[in-house]
């Protein structure tokens, strides 16, 4: 038996792994693509079993999985989401077994703060191993395969994964963006970034429609308004989301509430409003020079979000 940490990680024994058959079921998955591309550069054959509990799990894994093609993987989803397997279970052909607390995330699988525990034991193997294999044949739990039924419950766990996130950003309040990235229930961040500013004529449009709304805000209540132009129920944002907002040259970064949302002949007319305190997912403080540098390509990209890939790509 031998007990990892993060001195000796998952990470890395995971990593070290070559010509293996490893199964791995875990209640969700994120920022790990880059260890499951390094196993399988390493020759291992993959069979990855992953919850969808509150959503967590990273779409953009499954997707990297699904898109990855290689018959040296094999994911399934259990998409019963709060009743879904809320295993942290690693299986290595032909007798070790790997239990703890780490699931198959960035955070996790460096044991930074989970522990995971090696065991060699065959029949304990085979007896998980038969397990793995009973729960796959679960209903709503589905292999990830290019398939109309497999790309249907994607596309519904992709908006519940969505408002999800979109809820955390609401109520997360980090000192500053490690510390949102040391906790890896957060992975994304709603996204606005517009191309001019309004003209006084556009003011006094939205003015006037916020004066015929009913909730009564006057408009020196207003923080800041933004527009955005979509079919209706096409808008990417729900009253009550923090967003991040910015001009697409990379000026103007703050995070704003988008407190109030009203649809008018083609256009929705956002409105955040003045508070005593103001909510944010983390300080940007010194960060926003290196977030400017990022916002014309994903303006360009058409983003309405970024996830901890994107920051971690541009923040120290």
């Amino acid at each position: 038996m031998e007990i990892l940490d993060y001195e000796d990680s998952l990470e890395t024994y995971l990593g070290d792994l070559g010509g293996r058959k490893i199964t791995i079921v875990s209640a969700f998955a994120s920022g790990t693509e880059a260890l499951i591309d390094q196993m399988i550069e390493n020759d291992n054959q993959l069979d990855i079993l992953v919850g969808t509990i509150s959503s967590l799990t990273s779409p953009d894994f499954i997707e990297h999985c699904l898109n990855e093609a290689n018959p040296a993987l094999q994911l399934t989803v259990d998409f019963r989401s709060q009743a879904s397997v809320n295993w942290k279970l690693y299986l290595v052909e032909p007798d070790t077994v790997i239990l703890g607390s780490a699931n198959l995330t960035q955070v996790g699988v460096s044991l930074v703060r989970d522990t995971a525990t090696v065991i060699t034991d065959a029949a304990l193997y085979d007896a998980y191993l038969a397990r793995v294999q009973a729960l796959k044949a679960v209903d709503g739990v589905m292999p990830c395969v290019a398939s109309q039924a497999f790309e249907d419950a994607l596309d519904v766990y992709r908006q519940s994964h969505r408002r999800m996130q979109a809820g955390l950003a609401r109520t997360a309040e980090y000192l500053d963006s490690e510390g949102w990235l040391g906790d890896d229930i957060n992975q994304s961040i709603p996204l606005f970034i517009w191309y001019s500013d309004h003209s006084e004529q556009s003011e006094e449009v939205a003015r006037e429609h916020l004066k015929a709304s009913s909730d009564g805000v006057a408009w020196d209540d207003v923080r800041e308004f933004f527009t955005y132009e979509c079919a209706e129920g096409a808008l990417p944002y729900e009253e009550g989301d923090v967003v991040l907002t910015a001009r697409c040259n990379g000026s103007h970064i703050g995070f704003y509430t988008f407190d109030r949302i009203l649809y008018r002949d083609g256009t929705y007319y956002i409105y955040s409003y003045r508070k005593k305190r103001y909510t944010q997912p983390f300080r940007l403080d010194g960060d926003k020079e290196l977030l400017k540098e990022s916002i014309p390509s994903w303006y360009e990209d058409g983003r309405t979000e970024i996830n901890r890939a994107d920051i971690l790509r541009i923040l120290p």
